[in-house]
This record gives C-alpha cells, structure tokens and sequence, in this order.
C-alpha cells in the first residue's frame, strides 16, 4: 500500500447492508452458529458546558469562576 491509500472502514459503521453483514459474522464467530447477532452497546457522549469565554464548567455552577459571566 502507498502512503495515503488505506481501508475505510466507516461504511461498516453506518447501518445498511454492511452493517449488518459485519454483525453477523461477528455473531457467528462469537456463537458458533448461524444467524446470531452480536448487541452493540451505544454508549452516550456526556456534552460538555463551556462558558463563552472558553472555560469548561463542571456542573452546578451559577457563574464562570474565570470570567464571572452568568452561566445558563
């Protein structure tokens, strides 16, 4: 392979066809027999506040502690 050219492998995380092709053969691996399909476990991205001064916040504050701003 050259440098740059790789194997996208993002299709395969999407859904679809390929999605599911990929669970299967995971599930079979994983059982030993056709037709089992693996849970994917989905985990939730915690979103982070930030002030608009840029200052990440760790929850429960009523003002920035860098900048004083009131913090909704």
């Amino acid at each position: 392979m050259t440098e740059g050219s790789g194997f996208d492998l993002r299709r395969f995380q999407l859904g679809g066809e390929e999605h599911d092709k990929i669970r299967s053969i995971a599930g079979k691996i994983v059982s030993g027999r056709e037709g089992y399909k693996i849970v994917e476990e989905k985990k939730k991205v915690k979103k982070i506040k930030k002030c608009k001064c840029g200052w990440v916040l760790g929850g429960g504050e009523k003002f920035c502690p860098e900048c004083g701003e009131k913090c909704s």
